[in-house]
């Protein structure tokens, strides 16, 4: 990888393809000394699954390789990309014949004017602002991540940018609900991320930005431990005193948010009645 961005964006397609298909990071390109960031290839069968993602699972319609710039690509790492991908696409087909021609996506952060002239592209008909296809006979597009809307359906794809891009994702991500399946994708890599970062230490401006960026998800991601915990314990207690909590007061229970409540729960269930635990859950979930 080309840095330690690229490597979030790795992490993103990974975190979000690897149910509806396979999944290849750092895929060796065969007779080549080259490594392509992502291959993937769907699973007929997921996909509703892929519908879920976004623009991503967009991308991920056809045999793929998915190569992530956090900065702008020159026309040389252009020109590489489009290299393994004819690589890969032989050795598609030497396999089997049958097989579906891949399709090469490159991401880009900033807008690369040499390499959108050099692959005479044009805007993509009925895909968003910012997705630009080359020569149908190269089955190669690239998407200018900037230029994408910034709207929850690019959300994913967006993450694997860098500069304002992947600052503006992050902020967009953050104000998801706790339920949405774009935390379930993202959450992991950008903890992981962040992670790393402060280990070393960040060596930029925009690193350091990130870190502080991202340390509210790092206290939701505690915090949701903690209610998780919580609501555990309160229906293990409740159980283990009454028998089995009813599914509505259970979903109850699993659905709430705020940490307080769910301690008063956990309180009444240990010592409480079994009515005065039904009517603070009750009283709560109707508030």
């Amino acid at each position: 990888m080309r840095n330690r961005f690229d490597r979030l964006a790795k992490d993103v397609a990974q975190e979000g393809l690897t149910t509806t298909g396979k999944v290849v990071t750092n895929a060796e390109v065969a007779g080549e000394t080259q490594l392509a960031d992502v291959w993937y290839e769907p699973d007929p069968a997921r996909a509703s699954e892929r519908e879920r993602l976004g623009l991503l699972g967009r991308l991920a319609e056809t045999a793929c390789t998915i190569e992530a710039y956090s900065d702008t690509p020159s026309a040389e790492e252009a020109r590489a990309c489009v290299e393994k991908h004819l690589a890969v696409w032989r050795g598609r087909a030497a396999r089997d014949r049958a097989a579906e021609a891949p399709f090469l996506w490159m991401l880009s952060t900033g807008r690369p004017a040499a390499v959108l002239d050099g692959l005479c592209t044009a805007r993509m008909a009925g895909w968003p602002a910012g997705v630009y296809e080359g020569p149908g006979l190269l089955r190669t597009a690239l998407v200018v991540l900037s230029e994408l809307p910034r709207e929850r359906s690019t959300l994913l794809i967006r993450l694997m940018g860098g500069g304002r891009v992947l600052r503006e994702a992050i902020e967009d991500f953050r104000r998801l609900p706790l339920d949405a399946p774009e935390r379930a994708i993202g959450l992991g890599p950008l903890l992981r991320f962040r992670a790393a970062l402060a280990e070393v230490g960040p060596s930029t401006p925009e690193e350091e930005e990130i870190v502080m960026t991202t340390q509210e998800l790092v206290e939701q991601f505690i915090e949701q431990g903690r209610t998780q915990e919580a609501a555990q314990v309160t229906i293990e207690l409740y159980e283990a005193r009454f028998g089995p909590m009813p599914p509505a007061l259970r979903s109850a229970v699993e659905a709430m948010r705020d940490l307080p409540t769910l301690r008063a729960w956990r309180l009444l269930a240990g010592t409480g009645t079994r009515e005065d635990v039904h009517a603070a859950i009750a009283a709560g979930r109707s508030s």
